[in-house]
């Protein structure tokens, strides 16, 4: 009997190469398969913030709207902590089938990536970026009867006192937003850092904090009713709801700005199809006439509405602009 020689090992190159070039062949087949039957289960939504922020609230409104879109159940999840990486883990360890859907804000996905050397995820490669939700002003607050009447009288007080004015915030965004006032103005806080907005205004309103920045949307209810003052806003104008309360440029640091979005995102791994799936329900829903009349009842975003790659564009540029910052602060602490 004859026996069959090897195949050369160029022959075997050549199988090898074609079987790579076949396989993909399959996948997006099987891609627009999946799409095709999803979402077959209930959606998830991940929020990295304790419960009473607007981003928490604007969430769940989405979360309902999403939910008749796609014609399934949705839950809301809110995972506070570890300065949101118990949110991302909670998303990156779910299957990548786009049935969990993390809330994401420059704080998960672009100052968390610069401050922290040794983050286990890589945001511009392990999240999918969905859409853009809002964007909107911050804004320095105080207890309503507390001797604080001005942003320049916070200031003054933290440079007669260095360490000696507290101010609450949450997540690094906040935390280099103060920072970044600071240090043009030689002035030092006392920073104290909590899981979520509620219980940092909370502690504000009962005077155990004397300064907050917090996002504008959930302390508004709060500066209505008159429990606390509104200092500042962060925008480069005001704010139409506050047309009495200045901007920081206006008071104490010309060209100070500090905007905070908030968006969606899928684990990287999900399958494009059904990001593109996803989306496009997701940014249906920012669009609709009910978030619409609902936001304009909350009164403080902008609705942005655009989807992922236009926000993994402000992603990278606003993760460069922050990288920038940290920089000079390690270059030049003060």
């Amino acid at each position: 009997m004859r026996r069959s020689r090897p195949p050369r090992p160029d022959t075997v190159r050549r199988r090898l190469a074609a079987a790579t070039l076949a396989t993909p062949l399959w996948l997006p087949a099987m891609a627009r398969a999946q799409a095709d039957t999803y979402p077959n289960k209930p959606l998830r939504f991940i929020v990295p913030l304790g419960p009473g922020s607007g981003a928490d609230t604007a969430t769940r409104f989405l979360a309902e709207r999403t939910s008749t879109i796609l014609g399934q159940p949705a839950i809301t999840e809110n995972r506070p902590g570890a300065d949101m990486l118990i949110a991302v883990q909670s998303l990156l360890s779910a299957p990548p089938d786009g049935h969990s859907i993390l809330m994401l804000s420059p704080s998960s996905v672009v100052i968390n990536p610069v401050v922290q050397k040794d983050l286990p995820y890589d945001a511009q490669k392990d999240i999918r970026p969905l859409a853009t939700i809002t964007r909107s002003f911050a804004v320095y607050v105080t207890r309503a009867d507390g001797p604080l009447t001005s942003m320049k009288d916070a200031v003054d007080a933290a440079r007669a006192r260095p360490g000696g004015v507290s101010m609450s915030n949450y997540g690094h965004h906040y935390r280099l937003g103060a920072i970044s006032l600071e240090r043009p103005l030689n002035v030092k806080f006392n920073h104290v850092a909590y899981k979520g907005a509620a219980q940092a205004i909370n502690d504000v309103v009962g005077g155990t904090i004397d300064v907050a920045l917090t996002d504008l949307t959930g302390a508004l209810p709060l500066i209505d009713s008159g429990k606390i003052r509104a200092l500042a806003v962060t925008g480069r104008a005001r704010h139409p709801r506050l047309p009495n309360v200045p901007t920081v440029a206006e008071t104490v640091l010309p060209g100070y700005d500090l905007y905070v979005w908030i968006g969606f995102g899928v684990h990287g791994k999900t399958p494009e199809p059904i990001a593109r799936k996803l989306e496009a329900a997701l940014v249906q829903a920012i669009k609709s006439p009910e978030y619409a009349k609902y936001n304009a009842e909350q009164g403080a975003s902008e609705i942005v509405g655009t989807g992922g790659d236009q926000l993994a564009a402000l992603i990278a540029s606003e993760t460069e602009r922050y990288r920038t910052l940290v920089r000079q602060i390690e270059a030049d602490p003060k």
